[in-house]
């Protein structure tokens, strides 16, 4: 046996190559570029705002939290699987129809709520259309309970209307690629 240490040494330390990013924001996210961010977010205030007014002019209300959320993907992610038109349609209406049902077995709280958007991801994932948003969206059914056909409806024409401004805004180069796929 030796009582003799070895001594390693210790590698120097890496220096971040050209354009590349050290300590802290080593794994983060690229900055956008100004211009996406800009266009994005116009996109994204316009679609809502067409949902407030369409709402207005019918006396309904279009623009709900999970849409917003949902304009947010499509026009700032609009290559990203939840952004497209199946994850957005499927989504929204699925976890929506199994808000309805878990209130209408298990009533309308808190509790409910939260257990119908967790399962929601369940759903939507068997429907190959995950879409964040729409968790929210059984949530939102549980605790408000509106009137099943009337919110359906109007869920499936804010939805679509948010898929057409997508498809308006990426033909006319405002924002990315839109749909990347349909179905």
């Amino acid at each position: 046996m030796s009582n003799s240490t070895t001594t390693q040494q210790s590698a120097p330390a890496a220096t971040p190559a050209a354009g590349q990013r050290a300590g802290l924001w080593a794994g983060s996210a690229p900055a956008p570029k100004a211009k996406g961010l800009v266009l994005g977010a116009l996109a994204t205030v316009v679609s809502l705002v067409i949902l407030v007014a369409l709402g207005k002019a019918s006396h309904q209300v279009l623009m709900i939290a999970p849409l917003a959320a949902t304009a947010m993907i499509i026009c700032a992610s609009p290559g990203l699987p939840p952004a497209q038109p199946r994850g957005v349609l499927l989504g929204q209406l699925g976890s929506a129809v199994l808000g309805f049902v878990a209130a209408g077995l298990f009533g309308h709280s808190l509790w409910v709520a939260a257990v119908a958007a967790g399962v929601s991801v369940g759903v939507m994932g068997l429907l190959r259309a995950v879409h964040a948003p729409a968790a929210a969206t059984a949530a939102l059914v549980v605790v408000q309970h509106p009137a099943e056909g009337k919110f359906l409806v109007l869920l499936a024409i804010g939805s679509v209307l948010l898929i057409v401004i997508g498809i308006i805004a990426s033909r006319i180069n405002v924002i990315g690629k839109y749909p990347t796929y349909w179905w």
